[in-house]
């Protein structure tokens, strides 16, 4: 019998790139300090690709932490503080709550339930919804509706 192994945590890419844009990634890891030209590309893919997150792409993200390790301490330091979109964390004593720079704002309890809702324009974070938010089917729909996948197999294009 095979003995599980883990998967790794990275992979080797090659990927070509125009000259003026490696010029632009040596003048940030120069910038910043960054001792590596590949340490300098990951953070600018991961801040990058953490700009397009959404409000449910990072509660996500906290559900997946806190599923690992219910520290919420722990999981504000390493999915939260770093977060480019992130620019308020409150830490209480059964809750951390979180707002983004786009005024969405999130919160986990201590006890794994989670709510979204909004950061006011004196910082109060007004949590209003649970999340993740149960799916509604329209009045429209019922049990013998088609599916929006079946929808979309009877377009003719």
């Amino acid at each position: 019998m095979a003995e599980d192994q883990e998967k790794p945590t990275t992979e080797r890419r090659v990927h070509v790139l125009p000259v003026e844009l490696l010029e632009r990634i040596r003048t940030y890891q120069n910038d910043n300090n960054i001792p590596s030209e590949v340490e300098a590309v990951r953070r600018l893919l991961s801040e990058a690709l953490q700009a397009r997150d959404t409000i449910d792409d990072i509660m996500k993200q906290v559900r997946a932490y806190f599923r690992q390790d219910r520290d919420l301490r722990t999981m504000a330091k390493e999915v939260l503080s770093g977060h480019i979109l992130v620019n308020r964390i409150v830490i209480n004593d059964t809750d951390v709550e979180f707002g983004l720079r786009n005024g969405d704002a999130g919160s986990i309890k201590n006890d794994g339930s989670m709510r979204t809702g909004t950061v006011q324009d004196d910082g109060h974070i007004w949590l209003k919804e649970d999340w993740p938010r149960p799916q509604k089917r329209s009045s429209n729909e019922g049990w013998g509706a088609p599916s929006s996948q079946e929808k979309d197999e009877e377009i003719p294009f």
